[in-house]
This record gives structure tokens, sequence and C-alpha cells, in this order.
């Protein structure tokens, strides 16, 4: 199989899958372009080089046809990249797989590089997970087989929404009739689970939310750190922000869940989960921003607690059940990862 890795400018995140593919999968083909070509980024050969994993004598390319036409499979590894990449033709594979762009973190150097390691770990897992992937799960159509026809806000309040008509491609064959849709308009959001591994306890907190109004046991929902990706930020800095802000703990050996998009029926907002370890035995009070409204318990629970909070209904939103289950299947492998840190 030929894989074609394909991102802005083939500097970091599509040079870093290309060197990854061609270890993990020496079978295949692997290859990477941009839609430009910025050169390739020492910091990436930096990272790969630490993971024992050789890029240098890659090039930056620019993407063309005979690239395209090669590849059985291309991947998207930046939503620029894949809202720009030319239509793919009849018979080819394409997927989405988003990382974050190391290229644009800023800050003292070590942070830099600890950046450039995370994603190059993450890619490293992503571009596993992809060759293993069935090809069947591929959805048939993409963004050529929707047409919006119209487009306009109807709200514009603590939250946006939006009317579009539309229609799209039928399985049957042939398109739909225009039909309407709201959607709800949000920016990216981000979840972290801080988590102590010497304790083996989580550090979670309550807070009232008005989508529980109606719940009978209570609307003070018990929850991750969470908040909203302003623009030009990067998620990993939302993260770090947030923890201060909601329960005054800074997280260090940062790792990345997963991606997820919270009621796509309804709202575009998508969520990037982390887990990150700190020290538990100061956690507490109560936190949050004034000129936000916020009024935040930070609660700390034990391990095995979560699990049963999960099971019993006492933790009912899926940010905090899907990181809780993360975090049950990769316990063993966490608790590894952070001690080699040490």
């Amino acid at each position: 199989m030929n894989v074609l890795f394909v991102c802005t400018g083939n500097s970091c995140r599509s040079q870093m899958a290309e060197g990854w593919a061609r270890v993990l999968a020496p079978h295949c083909e692997a290859n990477s372009a941009g839609l430009e070509a910025h050169g390739l980024n020492p910091r990436a050969v930096a990272a790969m080089a630490r993971q024992g994993v050789d890029i240098g004598n890659q090039t930056s390319d620019v993407l063309d046809d005979e690239m395209i036409e090669r590849a059985d499979l291309i991947v998207t590894v930046c939503s620029h990249a894949d809202a720009n990449c030319p239509i793919v033709p009849p018979g080819k594979r394409k997927l989405h797989l988003p990382f974050d762009d190391p290229a644009g973190f800023t800050g003292p150097e070590e942070e830099v590089r600890a950046g450039f390691d995370r994603v190059c770990l993450e890619i490293r897992n992503g571009v596993e997970k992809l060759l293993a992937m069935p090809g069947n799960l591929d959805p048939e159509f993409g963004h050529e087989h929707v047409e919006v026809l119209s487009r306009k806000p109807l709200h514009a309040g603590y939250i946006r929404v939006d009317e579009l008509i539309l229609r799209h491609r039928l399985f049957a064959g042939g398109d739909s009739e225009p039909f309407r849709r709201e959607l709800i308009v949000r920016p990216r959001g981000v979840g972290v689970l801080l988590y102590d591994p010497e304790r083996r306890e989580a550090v979670l907190v309550r807070q009232f939310r008005v989508g529980m109004i109606d719940e009978p046991r209570s609307p003070w929902m018990l929850e991750l750190i969470a908040g909203m990706v302003d623009q030009g930020e990067d998620p990993l800095q939302v993260a770090h922000r947030e923890s201060r802000e909601e329960s005054g703990i800074e997280p260090v050996n940062v790792v990345r869940i997963c991606d997820y998009y919270n009621s796509p029926g309804v709202g575009n907002e998508r969520i990037t989960l982390f887990c990150g370890r700190v020290d538990s035995s100061s956690a507490g009070g109560i936190h949050g921003l004034n000129e936000e409204h916020e009024d935040i318990e930070v609660v700390v629970v034990p391990y095995d607690d979560l699990i049963t909070a999960v099971e019993s209904g006492q933790i009912n939103n899926a940010m905090t059940i899907i990181a809780i289950q993360w975090l049950q299947l990769h316990h063993s492998e966490l608790l590894s990862l952070w001690a080699c840190t040490d």
C-alpha cells in the first residue's frame, strides 16, 4: 500500500507521519507532501531522533497530481490541508487525522521541545492505529458530496445558531431534496483530567450547569476542568490555563487522550481531551473567574471511586466518562510513561 500524508507546509506533522509509517509498516510505501513546501523543520527532525527515527534525509515537497495518482491512501494531518486538498479520484481512500501544529508552539525552548515530543508520540499512535484500520470503515462520501445552498445567522448570544439550507448525496444514489438545519456554532473545547499517580487520585470540579436544570438529582455537575480555545491558541495552552484558573494546580507531563465531536447532530463543537500529572495533596477550594460567573468547587476523587461513579451515574457527562474510561484502559501504561519522566 502507498500512503501519502498531506499537511499545509510539509515541514512537521506530515514529515513525522511519513517517518513513523516507514518504521511501523516497512511493507508499505510512505510519502508526504504539502500544499506548499516550507522545508523540513529541524525541531521535528530532533523530536523523531529522540525516538530513534531518522527523517533527516526526507524532503519537503509540494503536492501534485502524480503523487495523488500513486497513492492508495491519502491522509491529511491538518484541517487546512483537509479543506484545501484536491478532490481525490474515484477508487482512492482519503482520511483526515488531525494533529496540533508544533511549529506554532511558543514559549521557553524546553516547553516547545516538550510540545514537539508530545505531537511526535501522538502521530506515532495515530499512524499505528491508522495502519490497522479496516478499510470498510472509511466514509464513502466527503465534503464534495454536500452542497450548502444558503447559510445565515439566526442568533448570536451566549451561543451562536446558524440556519443552513443544504442537500447531500444519498447512499441509494442521487442527491437529497434541499432541507433546513439549525447549527449551534461553538469554538473548539478542551477538557483536562488531572491525575496524581502517587496518591491514585483525580482532581475534578463541580459547578452549576444550565443544561442540567431538569436533572432530577442536581444541576451541579461533577466534571473535568474544561474551557474554550481562543483564536490563535493551542489546545495544550488552554489545558494549562484552565487548570490554573479552575483548580489552582499546574499539570505536568500532559498527554493527549483523543478528539471527538460533542453533538454533531446539532453542533460543530470539537473537544480535545488531555490527562495531566499533578500533586493532589494540595487540591481543594473554590475557584473560577468572577467575570465569567464561575463558581467552581474542586473535588478530589480516588481512582476506584471514579470507576464506581461512572457505573452508578454520579458522573453523567460524556467528556468526563470518556476520560475516565481512557484512564481505566491505559492506567498501567500511563504510570509507566510518567515514571520514565522522573
